[in-house]
């Protein structure tokens, strides 16, 4: 009689032998992929899928097994084809946002409140900003109707709406009449900027209405209080509520983004802050966040007060109350169902496998939203997290095998066993931090062009009094209201916890070299760098040694960077290229002889969106320093993008007109003082100065003189012309009478392109001028109210093309061969 070995049959089922939900993850994101990047219809898709299925159960049948699992794989990616294209593509006919136009016009509508009204602080006092703004409401819509003259027309559709002022009594299901103006979102005016339509339309918002007193809002009827919405909604507006009652106003904000994802009253210097620090994820509910939570929760109610599944069932619950509460982004979503399926295993003593754990998130939030798979969060936070799971189990703690060294290192005192682990663990988290930071650079680079070294440091330090402020901003938020005593107390700890981190993110981000800006790589190397890391990461055995993995990294990075910044150098072409940046103006000159100048830099508003124009398409075109800005006049819509791009870029340096210099408004005390401190140098240049350079070009100042002209800014804005091969391109700024009268005074000159003088504006005798000039292209560089019908016409009359950069975007003129070619970017 054999005897058998007594097995484990819970070992023996739990032991993961493969990873099926990683297969079906990256099948369907496949389908999901193809669909945006070719969209076909739908029928196609769902004809694909089901005569697949048919074949895979056909080929079970007849014992085709690896026909039936090629198949079933192209079943499943046609079915996220089908759900992509279903959430992209497909609206219904009466969908509101089919008519919208980046122009705004007029719109009455009626709509259901699908949030409460969240209150987005106006902008602090900014002598750059030419337009003030204060405090302004959005909250999201359901439109069910869309007035056309006195007739109520049934609509569809969600819309965004803005409001200027503080809309306080509106709630989640409230039947709301607005009116309003109605736009699309924008789109890109210029290559290298954030496509936001793209981004609106992936959550199905294909309109914004915007009204300009909170009055133009009507509560027709109020939801009913059991909605499911209006119960998550006052939760989430108490607790909002309380953190405010409870924390200095100060860092109020930051606790709302930390524990409740309300990030709308965070002012631009924070937000500025922690993503220079590479920390900004600290400032959205991530992974992280939930991740602390539960820990805290099921060590809390382990301590003996119930039992180890209750404890699990508990976690679970409320981590999904949480998510649930907060409106959860992709991130934590995520980590709400990692939590989830952890709890189940646990609570069934099952094992379980990261890779299984990450695929099921996956696949839960490409369901929910299959856009996510082409957005930032989402993409870092499973990067993230994947290479979490890989560095934890590379450098994980090692038992030690040799009974005599045990031995020894039991025999130890204490405080050396203390400072031996404490070492260990430092220099685990350290590596695994490297890893983590390593992974996503050149994601993180390529969207937002940043690197961030000190986050390396940054991100273990700060780890204690982030932990310590979310576990006390939790116990606030739940017992807080009930115990006003202890309420005070968690305020504090979690008060202090958030000064901690922002004057440790604050101090980081003032450190040289802390943080850097550069060209981001293309998506063709971002997708061959991943997929190596990814075979090298599942697919250890069959990959070359270390050495040829290091070296064909090094030669990858070289081809995705460095090509590109050698591109750069020496052209037989002149580019010159007008940026669209609303009432404004930039313009790019990228000369034959490698060298890059930028005339003025500036739009009427927010400095830093005109700043992040700029950037972004100079970074596209791999540009990392200026051989000059020319500044054409001391209005702040022509420089104040300036002081931000002095820090994301190396100027040479910078002319102004000496009547530029004799404005001593506060505006201009702020321009300077940011030149003096990026340590550029700054010259005075007038009417006659010639700025020669590399490959055959000349560049001319025509106006003003050195003393200048009577009459305001405008007058003494700086002409410059340039010539190459026998083309000319002529720069006016603002120029208006009396300087306009004086240039028109000289001979007249043939000009191939002029950028009109005020942004196209009548005041500066558009008849005139297109005489004196004559040009082949005439270019206003302005917004959508710069259109004037009757200076188009000037210029058309004398043989010009006029083209706006409202309406194509950025507009580059290029002079080869003495050919002129101009190409829009709309």
């Amino acid at each position: 009689m054999t005897s058998r070995q007594p097995t484990n049959d819970l070992a023996a089922r739990s032991q993961p032998r493969y990873q099926p939900l990683a297969l079906v993850a990256v099948l369907a994101s496949a389908g999901i992929a193809a669909d945006r990047w070719h969209p076909i219809a739908i029928s196609v898709w769902l004809a694909a899928g089901f005569l697949a299925w048919l074949a895979w159960f056909f080929a079970r049948r007849v014992k085709r097994l690896w026909l039936g699992t090629m198949l079933l794989g192209f079943a499943l990616a046609a079915l996220g084809g089908a759900w992509h294209h279903l959430r992209f593509n497909t609206y219904g006919g009466d969908e509101l946002g089919l008519f919208a136009r980046e122009v705004p016009s007029p719109v009455a509508v009626r709509a259901v409140a699908l949030s409460g009204a969240s209150r987005v602080p106006g902008r602090p006092s900014d002598p750059l900003s030419a337009i003030p703004r204060g405090d302004r409401s959005r909250f999201l819509a359901q439109v069910i109707a869309v007035r056309d003259g006195d007739v109520w027309l049934s609509a569809s559709g969600v819309t965004q709406v803005w409001v200027d002022g503080e809309i306080n009594d509106l709630g989640y299901g409230d039947r709301l009449k607005i009116v309003g103006q109605f736009s699309a979102p924008a789109g890109p005016q210029n290559p290298g900027e954030f496509d936001f339509a793209q981004h609106s339309r992936g959550d199905r918002l294909l309109s914004r209405v915007s009204a300009d007193f909170a009055a133009c809002v009507a509560v027709e009827s109020r939801g009913g209080r059991w909605l499911p919405g209006r119960w998550l909604c006052q939760l989430r507006d108490r607790g909002h509520a309380l953190l405010w009652r409870r924390i200095a106003p100060r860092r109020a904000a930051l606790a709302s983004a930390l524990l409740l994802g309300v990030r709308d009253e965070l002012d631009d210097e924070t937000n500025v802050a922690f993503a220079k620090t590479g920390t900004i994820h600290l400032l959205s509910i991530s992974g992280l966040h939930v991740g602390i939570l539960a820990m805290f929760l099921f060590g809390i109610l382990r301590l003996g007060l119930i039992g180890r599944r209750l404890a699990l069932a508990s976690v679970a619950v409320l981590t999904v109350g949480y998510a649930l509460v907060i409106a959860a982004e992709p991130p934590a979503i995520r980590a709400a169902i990692v939590v989830l399926l952890m709890s189940l295993a646990m609570y069934a003593r099952r094992r379980w496998q990261p890779v299984n754990l990450l695929a099921a998130a996956a696949l839960v939030v490409l369901a929910m939203n299959p856009c996510d798979l082409f957005r930032i969060g989402p993409q870092l936070s499973f990067l993230a997290v994947a290479t979490l799971a890989w560095a934890s189990g590379r450098f994980a703690y090692r038992p030690i095998t040799d009974p005599l060294d045990r031995l020894i290192a039991a025999t130890r005192p204490w405080p050396e066993r203390a400072a031996r682990r404490f070492a260990q663990d430092t220099s685990r988290g350290l590596a695994v931090g490297f890893c983590v930071w390593s992974v996503s650079v050149p994601l993180v680079l390529s969207q937002f062009h940043l690197v961030s070294p000190a986050t390396l440091l940054l991100t273990p330090l700060l780890a204690v009094p982030v932990s310590t402020a979310l576990v006390s901003g939790f116990l606030l938020l739940v017992i807080g209201w009930a115990v006003p005593p202890l309420a005070g107390m968690l305020g504090t700890i979690c008060d202090l916890s958030l000064w901690t981190l922002d004057s440790g993110v604050a101090y980081a981000g003032s450190i040289a070299y802390g943080h850097l800006w550069a060209p981001g790589p293309p998506a063709w190397w971002l997708s061959g760098f991943y997929a190596a890391v990814a075979a090298w990461s599942i697919l250890p055995r069959f990959c070359p040694p270390r050495r040829w993995c290091l070296g064909c990294l090094a030669g990858w990075s070289s081809l995705g960077f460095i090509v590109p910044l050698a591109s750069n150098g020496h052209s037989p072409r002149l580019d010159c290229t007008f940026l669209s940046v609303g009432h404004g103006c930039a313009v790019l000159l990228e000369l034959p002889g490698g060298e890059k100048i930028l005339y003025d830099a500036g739009r009427l508003g927010s400095p830093t969106a005109g700043a992040r124009s700029v950037a972004g398409y100079l970074w596209r075109r791999g540009i990392t320093r200026l051989d000059a800005i020319v500044l054409s006049h001391a209005d702040v819509d022509h420089y104040n993008a300036v002081p931000e791009l002095l820090d994301k870029f190396r100027v040479g340096v910078i002319y102004v007109t000496p009547a530029m210099l004799l404005d001593e408004g506060e505006a201009m005390r702020t321009l300077l003082a940011a030149i003096r401190a990026a340590r550029v140098p700054l010259r005075e240049t007038w009417s006659g100065d010639r700025l020669r350079v590399r490959g055959g070009c000349l560049l001319e100042v025509w106006h003003p003189t050195r003393g200048g002209v009577l009459g305001g800014d405008n007058a003494n804005s700086l002409v410059l012309d340039v010539e190459y091969l026998g083309r000319r391109i002529l720069l006016t700024g603002d120029l208006e009478s009396p300087g306009l009268d004086d240039l028109l005074a000289e001979s007249p000159c043939h000009c191939d392109v002029i950028l009109t003088p005020h942004h196209g504006s009548a005041r500066s005798n558009p008849p005139g001028f297109a005489a004196w000039s004559t040009p082949e292209l005439a270019i206003v560089s302005g917004s959508f109210n710069d259109r004037r019908p009757e200076v188009d016409r000037a210029y058309r009359d004398r043989g010009a093309r006029v083209l706006n950069t409202a309406d194509k975007g950025a507009i580059t003129v290029t002079i080869e061969g003495g050919a002129l070619g101009v190409r829009t970017w709309k």
